[in-house]
């Protein structure tokens, strides 16, 4: 009797080893390299950094950074985020992604943990017989935790997790390319409802802004450069423009042998609205040079900002570029957008506050910026 009992508890054990080795069989995974040549990544925005293990990680200061990817072979998909950077982060600061699957609506994930390394579900029950898309997009992060000098509130990702025998399949990039550079408009900072702190970020969204509506609409890859309070002459948390396009944060530059590579094909700049009793002509202009010469080749698009301040000499600063032969700088005029915004005097059709505007005041704005450059291509 002994004997019959030590044997069934003998194979009950090996029963549940058996078990165990089955379940970690099946779940079992492979991560994809972010930098895997299948994924789409938007240019000019993710810096490449080595991993806590050596692999790759691409990490984002600013929100509207994205990447797209098609997977097949596999029923779950997961973001493999390095959080590391992310220690001593305050919760209501850390960044926030959304993320769509075959197209469904878009989720909104606060990030939480402070792991060197952890995996963030984003499907499962796929069918693996078929493929599946996924879309991950940094929505939106705390502006006042050093931003520009500390990877706090930045974005690491170090992949995509997929099932064994899951496969990256090559997903199409759109044609051409843009960059485009502002403030807390083109961050997204009020987009879904009235803006009150930088520790509250429901309200923030990267990717409802004009600049990815334009970016769309034009067929582009983007790289989206927008930090709230940062202008031509003064800054907040970022020093000035002039003294930051160029350069992915504090200790790295994404020029490479003094030009955007790849060169896009356009540059907008939409500055002017934090620059208060300032003339910013003159650094405009200066600045206008120096992206030319970094993008030799670009059509480059000189926003007035909703409020219309600074309008001369954002119109000076062009002229000075077109007077020494480069056609290839615009204006582009939202004089039709000013009596909606009005800042100081509370909500107004298009912006909660009066300045930040509205999924609406997004898409008119990047309405009137797409005519612009519709017109401007016509005319090369």
């Amino acid at each position: 009797m002994i004997a019959h009992v030590v044997l069934a508890c003998v194979a009950a054990v090996v029963l549940m080893q058996t078990n165990r080795a089955a379940g970690q069989e099946a779940k079992a995974h492979t991560t994809a390299s972010p930098l895997s040549a299948e994924i789409v990544r938007s240019p000019y925005v993710w810096k490449t950094l080595s991993g806590t293990d050596a692999a790759p990680v691409i990490e984002a200061a600013m929100p509207g950074a994205y990447l797209r990817a098609t997977v097949g072979k596999t029923t779950t998909i997961g973001l493999v985020v390095d959080g590391s950077g992310n220690a001593g982060c305050p919760a209501d600061s850390m960044p926030v992604i959304e993320y769509s699957v075959d197209e469904q609506p878009f989720k909104i994930v606060p990030l939480t943990k402070h792991d060197a390394r952890y995996v963030l579900p984003l499907a499962e029950g796929l069918d693996a017989s078929r493929p599946h898309r996924v879309e991950v997009v940094f929505r939106a992060a705390d502006l006042t935790a050093q931003r520009w000098t500390s990877p706090k509130t930045r974005l690491r990702i170090a992949g995509l997790e997929l099932d064994r025998g899951g496969e990256l399949l090559p997903t199409a990039a759109r044609p051409k390319r843009a960059i485009g550079f502002g403030d807390s408009i083109t961050e997204g900072v009020g987009v879904d409802g009235l803006f009150t702190s930088w520790q509250s970020l429901g309200v923030n969204s990267a990717r409802t802004a004009w600049f990815p509506l334009v970016a769309t609409a034009l067929d582009c890859e983007y790289g989206q450069l927008g930090s709230g309070g940062q202008g031509m002459v003064r800054g907040l948390e970022l020093p000035p423009l002039p003294e930051t396009w160029s350069r992915f944060d504090s200790e790295a530059s994404r020029l490479t042998g003094g030009r955007l590579d790849p060169q896009p094909d356009y540059v907008f700049c939409a500055m002017g609205t934090n620059d208060f009793e300032k003339n910013i002509a003159e650094t405009y202009a200066a600045w206008l040079r120096d992206v030319r010469a970094a993008c030799p080749t670009s059509q480059i698009f000189c926003v007035i900002p909703p409020l219309g301040v600074h309008d001369q000499e954002i119109r000076d600063a062009v002229a000075e570029r077109r007077a020494a032969g480069d056609e290839r700088v615009h204006v582009v005029e939202t004089a039709a957008l000013a009596p909606l915004f009005r800042a100081g005097q509370g909500a107004t059709q298009l912006a909660a506050d009066g300045v930040h505007p509205t999924l609406e005041g997004q898409g008119r704005l990047a309405a009137l910026i797409a005519v612009a450059v519709a017109k401007a291509d016509g005319e090369q």
